[in-house]
């Protein structure tokens, strides 16, 4: 399956979120609304943990909740440990409490300098701290990274437990990187009215709504089926007693039928009661 939407930040400035979810199912051919990613904010840029609240985040998550857009969120980071990474994590979750997420939660992981000399290990395990957190909070965590980072500055392997948001700007898709969510333009390659050629846009190849409504994550209660009402030839069990009297055994026969204990189409002979 492929269902496209975009990603957005305060870069995008103002939002007509009533016209943009009426492009967003218009790309999709009317069977789905699509989705956005919406940008949290970022990490404090010393490295030591915390978060800076993106200006437009508020805005864009009432805009989408008002007209029907499924939402994800993002943020930036320039976490330097794993211990920073989780103390920015905290605070994003006090974010997404009080709202349904229907797509994951980001870790966005970039070419910052630390980012670029400290090592695929020490990448990884940052990146690993924060989705744990998430995890640990009842969100879908996963990653975002470009194909080449993920490639070249992680290792791959060590994320395999967690689903991948893939920033490439190629005619194609990959199979280098097993990724959720494919990000394959910033210039509105989609044509959504109102953001001119600067847009990020995205395609997912999974059902994450469903996702998180049967696992009850992002804000959702886990769904329970309810079992179909047990068929009473299901209940019935062949109980031997005896020996009775005639009109004993007529009297607990004509009990057990008021109680609905036998089986309306199958007759009781008498030669069962032994």
């Amino acid at each position: 399956m492929k269902i496209y939407g975009i990603d957005v930040s305060h870069h995008q400035g103002t939002i007509d979120w009533a016209k943009t979810a009426s492009e967003l199912r218009r790309v999709n051919s009317g069977t789905s609304p699509g989705f956005a990613i919406l940008r949290a904010g970022y990490s404090n840029r010393n490295g030591k943990g915390g978060l800076w609240e993106d200006s437009r985040f508020t805005a864009n998550v009432a805009g989408c909740e008002k007209n029907g857009v499924p939402m994800g969120v993002y943020f930036y980071c320039y976490d330097q440990s794993p211990e920073a990474a989780r103390i920015t994590a905290k605070h994003v979750v006090n974010l997404l409490k009080g709202h349904k997420w229907d797509y994951p939660i980001y870790y966005d992981v970039e070419y910052e300098p630390y980012n670029k000399t400290c090592g695929r290990a020490q990448n990884t395990a940052i990146i690993k701290a924060a989705l744990e957190v998430f995890e640990q909070a009842g969100y879908y965590a996963a990653v975002y990274c470009s194909r080449d980072f993920f490639l070249n500055y992680t290792n791959l392997s060590s994320l395999s437990g967690f689903d991948k948001w893939e920033a490439a700007y190629t005619s194609s898709d990959s199979a280098a990187v097993e990724n959720g969510l494919w990000q394959y333009s910033s210039k509105n390659a989609l044509g959504i009215a109102g953001f001119g050629s600067s847009l990020d846009c995205d395609v997912s190849y999974k059902d994450y709504p469903a996702i998180m409504r049967s696992a009850g994550l992002n804000g959702y209660e886990k769904q329970t089926e309810t079992p179909a009402e047990e068929a009473p030839a299901a209940r019935l069990q062949k109980i031997h007693i005896g020996p009775v009297s005639q009109g004993d055994a007529d009297a607990i026969l004509a009990l057990c039928k008021d109680l609905g204990l036998t089986d309306p189409g199958k007759k009781l002979y008498s030669s069962e009661w032994v």
